[in-house]
């Protein structure tokens, strides 16, 4: 029997949204997967330090966070257990989670439809000549379009990276140096760490779109949501302003191109930013883990694909039970093939 370690962070949390006090009911998922005789340990990530060099052949469940350093953090330690174990999420989703830029290069392997987006360390490799403005800048990482504007040639790109310096230690340092201390100020050092202050995307522009959609799956459930950008805003994700009211013709156009992403890239969940654009299907963004769950919470239905059709049904959900539910559909599917 394979062991399944529930990892939460050290106070406790299993957050799956984006933030702790959304966090799950980690008893009741315990509970749910004993249910089907799995021996479930819940630890935290201290414990997978301790045991780098011993746990093998178990299946660990964990998320991601939304704060960086402990992200990367747990993107070191669980980098770990990847060759030995079952790993939920894998690490190509973790590496994915608010990681636009991984996300460009994810879209390239699997092919998932992401809108015309380029990945770029430093404003230096942005082709002025070729590349198409306006479009749509983003910061790599981030959430709920922080960040995310409209540029209309480099010199926007350029003010908006420079405005996304830090000012940290190194920074204070280097200024001391360069004006109070300029003997040790090494301009070709700091000409050298100049480069890549920050990694960004750059997409696509759309214009005219005055919402997308946000779908969750867990499991063979899809949940749907409608966003609405606010007056003079062209970002949706953030906006606050919901609808469940959804045209079935269009629901279907954006079931559809979910079930083929689902198709396309195994996980235990996905959520998914997508739109209609000039009658096609588009996604903007998309996530594996440490979703956002008030597209389930808030739902009164879902759908599911039966008989070559999409069948609505009306429900309320339970995030601790659809979340478990999936863990055993993904976790039967892990062991079927590699058994």
């Amino acid at each position: 029997m394979k062991i399944v370690y529930i990892v939460t962070t050290e106070n406790g949390f299993f957050a799956q949204g984006v933030m702790p006090w959304s966090s799950m009911n980690i008893q009741e998922i315990k509970k749910n997967l004993m249910k089907y005789n799995f021996e479930v340990r819940i630890v935290t990530f201290k414990f997978l330090e301790d045991n780098i060099n011993t746990l093998r052949n178990s299946i660990i469940i964990y998320t991601s966070s939304q704060r960086n350093e402990h992200k990367n953090y747990i993107s070191d330690l669980i980098s770990f257990f990847d060759e030995d174990n079952i790993l939920i999420p894998n690490l190509e989703s973790l590496k994915a989670h608010d990681n636009k830029g991984y996300q460009v290069l994810f879209n390239y392997k699997y092919d998932l439809g992401l809108i015309e987006s380029q990945y770029y360390c430093d404003v230096s490799e942005v082709n002025a000549d070729s590349q198409v403005f306006p479009c749509v800048y983003k910061p790599a990482n981030g959430a709920s379009s922080i960040g995310v504007e409209i540029v209309k040639n480099i010199e926007d790109i350029k003010k908006i990276v420079t405005s996304n310096w830090k000012i940290d230690k190194d920074f204070l340092k280097k200024n001391v140096k360069k004006y109070f201390l300029k003997s040790r100020y090494n301009h070709k050092w700091e000409e050298y760490i100049s480069f890549a202050p920050s990694r960004f995307v750059l997409q696509k522009f759309l214009p005219g779109m005055d919402s997308d959609f946000k779908v969750l799956i867990f499991g063979d459930k899809y949940y749907l949501l409608k966003r609405y950008t606010q007056k003079n805003d062209f970002r949706a994700s953030g906006s606050g302003i919901h609808s469940r009211d959804i045209c079935f013709d269009d629901a279907v156009k954006i079931l559809d191109k979910a079930k083929e992403i689902k198709n396309k890239f195994k996980s235990h969940i996905y959520s998914l930013d997508l739109c209609i654009y000039n009658d096609q299907v588009h996604v903007i963004e998309f996530q594996f883990t440490h979703v956002g769950p008030i597209t389930l919470i808030d739902s009164e239905y879902h759908f599911s694909f039966s008989d070559n059709e999409w069948v609505k049904h009306y429900a309320t959900a339970n995030l601790e039970t659809e979340f478990s539910t999936s863990l055993i559909r993904y976790l039967n599917d892990s062991l079927t093939c590699s058994s």
